[in-house]
């Protein structure tokens, strides 16, 4: 390995670390140098494009009320999950649907990208305008890997990453893996087949540090402070090669199989293999919050594998039938993530007990949507922090008492230990919301 030259350290870069990585991991040595506290807390977003229609959030002999001037809150008990959602009816104690939530300020027609998860207006060309709530979060809940963005972009096979869904912040955006065998060889890369290219990215970062200590002598003022900033990022990834060599056998005992469907051209397959891939993450505690975004302002993604032959965009047009197949088959892949999670113990439950998965849209209620409701299915209860079992209807648009998506990204900092009275609402949207978390939502 030392008789490689550098052209091979470069070539072995292309499989490295990335500059969203260095991002997350300075996010965590800050949540960290803050005092985060660790908890057994973990959360998983799951975004669709093309739009969460009421007939497919509303439960069986509940009708959405547009003008609602008064919270609904009935269990789900009571009621039948609609077909969109029935994949999730062994788990309804633990489900809770809401809906009445506002985010007309993101502008989710033709999709909100980033201010799905921000609850903020889209940037020019998509950009990101600000924080996403799952960056938030994983400053709160500290891990090697403080994001695990997996994904589809069934526009195009050879995708192997995109940046459409989460950031740190203003154009600090976060990279969605879309390879599957490239997600798999980030996260499991030091037990798997290929070790040589673990070891060829962890020689590489030794390489890069010395070139950058070497400079360092030769440059001063702002520029040497730089220099500063990139090598403890470096040395801050150097000691996550080393985490994860350190955890060998923990990885070896949860790495999924690389099957077949990890390098498919099926969407179908490919979105399985992710979930696969978010399930092992977690259960070897890599990561404590996982982002999983399926097609988001991909209007040309196909289907295929469902026996759908027209894009995404044509079904968004009209299509209920087929809107409801593709999003089954995704609700059944997020009900298998908890099936995996609820069968491993954890303290006096399971790791779902302390887990949430979170399920939307980044269109809202519809492909072409006002943002007027924005439907959300959460899954489990964040080591008791929130309510389940529950259909949550909350005051219209319009109405006394309406809410915005972001003050659900505020409860979820609050269930997560890390309270905000407002997320990303800047003193012109504020009358949008009130501060504060959405209580009747909270144990």
């Amino acid at each position: 390995m030392k008789n490689l030259s550098r052209r091979t350290w470069l070539k072995a870069a292309a499989f490295g670390p990335s500059t969203g990585l260095l991002a997350q991991i300075m996010g965590q040595i800050e949540a960290q140098a803050a005092g985060a506290a660790k908890r057994p807390c973990r959360i998983v977003f799951v975004v669709q494009s093309n739009g969460f229609q009421t007939y497919g959030s509303t439960p069986v002999g509940l009708n959405y009320d547009r003008n609602r001037s008064k919270l609904l809150d009935v269990p789900l008990a009571d009621y039948k999950l609609p077909d969109d959602l029935s994949p999730l009816e062994p788990f309804k104690e633990r489900v809770t649907i809401v809906q009445g939530l506002q985010g007309t300020h993101v502008g989710p027609y033709h999709g909100g990208s980033f201010g799905a998860l921000a609850g903020l207006p889209k940037g020019k060309n998509h950009s990101a305008l600000g924080q996403t709530i799952d960056a938030a979060l994983a400053k709160a809940l500290p891990a090697v890997f403080p994001i695990v963005g997996l994904g589809l972009d069934a526009n195009h096979h050879a995708t192997q990453a995109v940046y459409v869904c989460s950031a740190w912040g203003a154009d600090q955006t976060v990279a969605t893996q879309c390879n599957p065998m490239t997600a798999y060889q980030s996260l499991f890369g030091s037990v798997a087949s290929a070790n040589k290219e673990f070891d060829a990215r962890t020689n590489l970062l030794d390489f890069l540090k010395d070139d950058i200590k070497d400079l360092k002598s030769d440059v001063a003022g702002p520029e040497r402070d730089k220099l500063d900033s990139h090598l403890n990022a470096l040395e801050s990834i150097s000691k996550r090669q080393q985490q994860l060599r350190e955890m060998t056998d923990t990885l070896r005992k949860n790495a999924p199989k690389a099957d077949k469907r990890y390098t498919s051209l099926n969407e179908c397959e490919r979105l399985e293999a992710q979930f696969d891939i978010a399930a092992a993450a977690l259960m070897a505690g890599l990561t404590n919050v996982v982002t999983i975004c399926s097609c988001l302002c991909c209007p040309n993604g196909k289907f295929t594998g469902l026996g759908l032959f027209q894009n995404i965009h044509s079904y968004g047009h009209g299509g209920p039938k087929e809107n409801t197949i593709i999003r089954k088959f995704h609700i059944g892949l997020v009900a298998g993530l908890a099936k995996k999670l609820a069968v491993i113990p954890e303290g006096n439950g399971s790791m779902l007990d302390n887990t949430l998965i979170v399920y939307t849209s980044d269109s809202a209620d519809s492909h072409h949507s006002n943002g007027r409701n924005w439907p959300f299915v959460l899954i489990g209860g964040l080591a008791g922090k929130l309510r389940s079992g529950r259909y949550l209807e909350f005051p219209a648009f319009g109405q006394t008492g309406n809410r915005s998506i972001n003050a659900l990204y505020c409860t979820l900092l609050h269930a997560a230990g890390s309270p905000r009275d407002q997320f990303n609402l800047e003193d012109g949207q504020r009358d949008l919301d009130k501060h504060g978390p959405l209580t009747d939502l909270m144990t």
